[in-house]
């Protein structure tokens, strides 16, 4: 086998190239076959935790139960830490990529936030309420080109946050012209359940021992309010949940004994794990920049390799969740899928590889279509109204 190079990329960026790249790995807990793992949760609509789980067909003569250790969404938001990484370190040609960055506060208080983390990239609100120079982004011209850009035309916000583009974003909270930028990879890793019938989930939780006391409840009311008053940091439903009851569970005081009801999950016990991810080349190919047919396809194959050299980034250091490490159980398939049923196998992707590949897209992306990245920020000073109103609690 061959590894993935730049003529494919540039054959897959034009009409008639290749319809998209798939990646299948095959793995199992990293404890073992009989080892558990914890699946992502989601909330029902009765607000209790749960797995999701789905009848797919995994290759045997009926379909079989599965549960969805990872969505397509999170897949990519890891696959984005590795721009991140890149960005905090400075290493590697993903580092000098363009960014939007938001800064909350100054000196020692500073935080900073890229584009790469905000939850919708460049249409992020916290970019969207912010200031630039001290003027409202709502008047910043650069900001409002991007936000304009089309599919006919993404060039503006391609340069503007390239992040956008790569992983798509959707313009969701304007009230017209809401610019919607489809994915062009998805990814998703689900388990094979090994208990096809009944319920499958483990239900268990961890005790807690306190050394000090195993039970602390607090049964004077003005006990219970100076001790939240002298509390640092504690949420308001903290505060109140403690006031009212007096449990010194509620704000991390005494033991808590081993739960095994129903509605504590701890984990799945799964056969098989499949993560799977495709990177579309007939959706890239949707995208135009203004740049000509050579210039565009430039760009499309740029997009190609950076999406190529994050996904390699990331599967160095897969981490997935708590409760939830992995091992591979067999070599990586990756494969190009061509036109008319035709498909090549290809070398599985490595850091190496691709920061070689990605290095020659930019260079012909800045020959055939004049793109220039060298690390420009566009700073964003954050609401300080927002930071003010924060709280580590979801909202309801």
């Amino acid at each position: 086998m061959r590894e993935i190079t730049l003529e494919d990329l540039n054959a897959a960026a034009r009409s008639g190239g290749a319809g998209s790249l798939a990646v299948r790995i095959e793995l199992e807990p990293a404890a073992g076959p009989d080892g558990i793992v914890a699946p992502a949760k989601y909330v029902d609509p009765r607000g209790n935790a749960t797995y999701v789980y789905e009848k797919r067909y995994v290759g045997e003569p009926e379909a079989r139960k599965v549960v969805l250790i990872d969505s397509s969404t999170s897949f990519k938001n890891r696959v984005e830490e590795t721009i991140t990484e890149a960005q905090r370190t400075g290493e590697g040609l993903l580092a000098t990529m363009p960014r939007v960055t938001v800064e909350y506060g100054d000196n020692a208080e500073k935080k900073v936030f890229y584009d790469s983390q905000l939850p919708h990239r460049g249409f992020d609100g916290h970019i969207r309420v912010g200031s630039h120079n001290g003027e409202p982004m709502s008047k910043i011209q650069e900001y409002a080109d991007a936000r304009n850009s089309t599919l006919e035309n993404l060039l503006p916000m391609f340069e503007f946050s390239p992040e956008t583009v790569l992983f798509g974003g959707w313009d969701s909270t304007r009230s017209k012209n809401q610019l919607r930028i489809p994915s062009v990879l998805t990814g998703e890793m689900y388990g094979v359940l090994a208990e096809q019938n009944d319920d499958p989930v483990v239900h268990r939780a961890g005790a807690r021992i306190d050394p000090v006391g195993a039970s602390v409840k607090v049964s004077e009311k003005t006990d219970r309010e100076k001790i939240v008053a002298d509390s640092i940091d504690l949420s308001e439903n903290t505060k109140e949940k403690f006031v009212k009851g007096g449990k010194g569970s509620v704000i991390g005081l005494g033991a808590i004994p081993p739960n095994a009801s129903r509605d504590v999950l701890d984990g799945v016990s799964v056969r098989r794990i499949v993560s799977s991810r495709v990177l579309s080349f007939t959706m890239l190919r949707t995208f135009h920049f203004g740049k000509g047919a050579e210039g565009d396809a430039a760009i499309r194959t740029l997009i190609a390799a950076a999406l190529l050299r994050a996904m390699a980034g990331y599967d160095e250091n897969p981490v997935v969740r708590a409760n939830c490490a992995l091992t591979e159980t067999s070599k990586p398939s990756v494969v190009l899928n061509k036109r008319y049923g035709e498909k090549e196998e290809i070398e599985p992707l490595t850091v190496q590889a691709t920061e070689k590949l990605l290095e020659e897209a930019y260079k012909q992306a800045q020959e055939k279509a004049g793109i220039v990245w060298n690390g420009q920020e566009f700073l964003v000073q954050g609401n300080p109204v927002v930071l003010d109103n924060t709280s580590a609690e979801d909202e309801e």
